[in-house]
């Protein structure tokens, strides 16, 4: 049985086996049912924060006969989580890189206390969540890139680490193990990226009002692509 995008089944597989989990977004609480249903866990949460969503999920897992194995909860981001859960992997996808990390920032010592592993989507806006993981103490182990219904996804896998990572700027940018492994999707994002910075730049230097500071960030973006790729 599948239910799972292309996108979501890429998040799946960042899952690790026996885990607690809490989806937060869960949108149909497609991936715990799929995760529960093929054995990888046996319990999770899924997190909603409006009403409508969280009962097309509630109606979905007892379509499934999951009740008892996903419990489906009404709440802001980790406001579902409580400490007795237990939780200890959290799930944000499909959703941009400032809310996620704002999700994130928003979450009580309670809520986080168990999480060991973050596994995060964002549509826009990686550099973001992958500053705000290695600002709070967790350590990028995994990355994956992909396709799907013509936009391209980027899948970032972190774990709770006593030892701060240090990032480049351009591992920011572009994702620190994205880079070492260089997938064809990849290459083809920043192939394009990069014809996109470079006319930006062409266009702004004859724009009315030069915004040299966008420029040189712009020039930095084009230098980080062109050593990478």
């Amino acid at each position: 049985m599948t239910l799972l995008s292309k996108r979501l089944n890429a998040v799946s597989k960042m899952v690790d086996k026996n885990v607690r989990l809490a989806d937060i977004g869960s949108d149909h609480a497609y991936l715990p049912v799929e995760l529960i249903t093929d054995k990888t866990i046996n319990f999770a949460i899924a997190g909603e924060v409006a009403p409508g969503p969280r009962d097309r999920s509630l109606a979905d897992v007892k379509k499934f006969g999951l009740s008892e194995q996903i419990d489906v909860r009404l709440g802001d981001g980790l406001a579902v989580i409580k400490a007795q859960d237990n939780i200890d992997t959290v799930v944000i996808a499909g959703m941009g890189g400032i809310l996620i990390s704002d999700i994130l920032t928003r979450a009580t010592t309670d809520q986080l206390s168990n999480v060991q592993t973050l596994i995060l989507q964002p549509n826009i806006g990686e550099p973001l969540v992958r500053q705000w993981l290695i600002s709070h103490s967790f350590k990028i182990v995994d990355e994956d890139i992909i396709e799907d219904e013509n936009h391209v996804y980027e899948i970032i896998k972190a774990i709770k680490s006593e030892q701060i990572q240090k990032l480049t700027d351009a591992q920011l940018l572009m994702g620190p193990i994205l880079m070492t492994k260089r997938s064809e999707t990849f290459i083809q994002k920043w192939t394009r990226k990069l014809n996109g910075y470079q006319k930006a730049v062409a266009n702004m230097h004859n724009a009315k009002e030069i915004d040299e500071t966008k420029i040189a960030q712009m020039n930095d973006y084009i230098k980080y692509i062109e050593e990478i790729l």
